[in-house]
Formats: C-alpha cells, structure tokens, sequence
C-alpha cells in the first residue's frame, strides 16, 4: 500500500467546521458585543449618534470567538428607505431572516440605534441576530467627564427568544 497515492491524500476542500453558518456559540456572541461595543463607545464619547444600522459580522468558522470581518448593510440596499422603520421588531426579524437567506459570509448581524428613554436620558439598544437565537443589550448613554460628551456604560447582554424555532 502506497501511502503517496492521491486516493490517500487529504482533500483540499474538506475543511473541518467547514459550515458556513454554524451554531453560534457563547464565545462568538460575547466577542460580537464586545467588538461592537468599543467602536460605539469611542462614537459615543465623540458626541455622535447611531440610528437604526445594521452590520455582518463574520466569524471564524473553526475557533470559537474569533472575528473576522464586520461590514456595514445599508438598510436602503435591502429596500428599506426609512432605516427608522427597523424599530420594530417584525421588520428588524425580516431583514435578518433575508440576510441570512442571502448566503453571505457573514454569520452574525447586528442591529444598533439610540432610542430616547425619558427627557435627557438614552439607551444603545444593540441586537445580534444568528441563525439560532436572538441576543440583545440595553447600553446607558451618560453625561460624560472631561473630553467625552456623553459616555456608553458596559452592561450584560440578554437572550431575547429564539430566532427559528422548530
């Protein structure tokens, strides 16, 4: 037996955890809020504001907590004209459901806006969508010190319910 043979040899395309959109585990969902959470704070810190995006994350598919790539969907690419529109929740449910069906290399989507809790203060509501559950947190907007206008407070996120039950 020849071990040299090409029938011996490993496939180039046999990748293990070769799947594109895998179960998503805690590591993957703590890391996607953690790489989402400093960009916006640094935003935040700088006086700015987010309203209604949405972003990929892509995640390594072999190691668990591993990022990728992260790209910014214009809501208006998917025929959403008025990205306010994605406050509601069924909408927000419809866009990942077509982003999940559109195959990209993406396995996480994010949903990030500002939304007004009382007469001065703010919440960043940031929701992580994967194929097997829905994940969300509620970040305080303060009044900041020094040169940070406002500051965005660290919190634990939640699993809201699961997105594909069945």
């Amino acid at each position: 037996m020849d071990t040299c043979d090409p029938a011996f040899a490993p496939s180039f395309h046999d990748h293990r955890g070769g799947r594109q959109h895998r179960f998503m585990e805690s590591a993957d969902i703590n890391a996607a809020f953690r790489e989402v959470f400093r960009p916006l704070r640094s935003n935040i810190r700088r006086g700015m504001s987010v309203q209604s995006q949405v972003y990929g994350i892509e995640m390594d598919t072999c190691i668990p907590g591993e990022m990728l790539a992260t790209a910014w969907i214009p809501p208006s690419s998917r025929g959403i004209d008025q990205p306010l529109l994605l406050e509601d929740p069924l909408r927000r449910r419809m866009l990942f459901a077509r982003l999940f069906a559109e195959g990209r290399p993406e396995q996480l989507f994010a949903y990030v806006s500002e939304r007004r809790t009382g007469h001065r203060q703010a919440v960043l509501y940031v929701e992580i969508a994967s194929e097997d559950g829905l994940f969300a947190a509620d970040y305080p907007v303060e009044v900041g010190t020094g040169w940070q206008r406002r500051e965005l407070v660290a919190v634990p996120h939640r699993r809201l319910d699961p997105v594909n039950a069945g």
